[in-house]
Formats: C-alpha cells, sequence, structure tokens
C-alpha cells in the first residue's frame, strides 16, 4: 500500500481512537470528545476569551459558542463579561468544573501512557518531537494556498 494512504489512515485510526477513549472515560461526565477538548484548554487557559479560546484549537466562532454553551449547561464552566466591553465574555471554571480538573487531565495522560507503552524514553521523547513538528506545520500551513499547488513527487517516500 502506498506510504501516503498509510499515513492518513494511522492518523484517521490515532485520532479516532483516542476520541473513542475519551468518550468512554468521560461517560459518568456525558461529555463529548470536543467538550472534553474545550475544558482541557479552559484548565489551561481560565479567563480566555471565546475566539481567544476558538483560535487556540483551529475552530470556529460557532463551533466554540455551542460547545461553551453545552459545558454551561453541563455545569462545568460560566461566562463572564468583560468590565470594558460587554459583548466580549471571558469563560471560567465553576467549582464543580475545577473538581473534575484532576480526574480530566489523567484521561490523556493515561491513553498517551498506554499508547507509549512499549516505547523506551529515547523512542517517545522523538516521537513527541516528530509530532510536535508536523502540528507546527500544519498551523502554520495556508491551506488553500497549498491545496493549489500539490506536490508531486515521493519525498517522504524517498527518505523511507
Amino acid at each position: 500500500m502506498d506510504e501516503y494512504v498509510n499515513w492518513g489512515r494511522w492518523f484517521s485510526i490515532l485520532h479516532r481512537r483516542s476520541q473513542l477513549f475519551v468518550v468512554e472515560a468521560c461517560q459518568k461526565f456525558g461529555l463529548t470528545f470536543s467538550e472534553y477538548i474545550m475544558l482541557i484548554r479552559i484548565f489551561d487557559h481560565e479567563g480566555a476569551k471565546q475566539d481567544e479560546l476558538a483560535a487556540m484549537l483551529y475552530l470556529d466562532k460557532a463551533v466554540v459558542t455551542r460547545t461553551i454553551n453545552l459545558l454551561v449547561d453541563k455545569g462545568f464552566i460560566y461566562r463572564e463579561a468583560d468590565t470594558n466591553d460587554r459583548r466580549i465574555r471571558h469563560i471560567y471554571l465553576t467549582d464543580y468544573g475545577r473538581q473534575q480538573h484532576e480526574y480530566l487531565r489523567n484521561v490523556i495522560q493515561g491513553w498517551v501512557d498506554y499508547l507509549v507503552a512499549d516505547m523506551d524514553k529515547k523512542e517517545i521523547k522523538e516521537l513527541f518531537n516528530g509530532f510536535h513538528k508536523l502540528v507546527d506545520r500544519a498551523c502554520d500551513a495556508d491551506l488553500v494556498e497549498l491545496a493549489k499547488h500539490l506536490p508531486t513527487g515521493g519525498a517522504v517516500r524517498d527518505k523511507l
């Protein structure tokens, strides 16, 4: 099978299985994967504005608004209007949301620990660095322009 197809398939499997694990582990809270990811980001950036969260997660504002509404309804977070501009809303954890921090942080930690269990420290570090580079490039990419000028040849294939 073509290496490029394998890369896409592997990323897809890893993403989907990760989603399924997170949803299973968060069943007692009734959290979706999107809600979980939003909460993790809010733990790290409490007080952020909704549009800042959208930018951090590379999501459109409508998706962030819907997810935040669901997390408000579930009692994890609340919105507070900015003191200078009432149109701007900052997002904060409720006491209940804050109490779930350790468990929710351990969900992803447990999954990653499981995935790398058979790897040595050097392999894990290389994998981490490699993923970090891939994510940086993906985030920096001008997707519209890149799609217009698809690369040809076997750059990855030549490195394997």
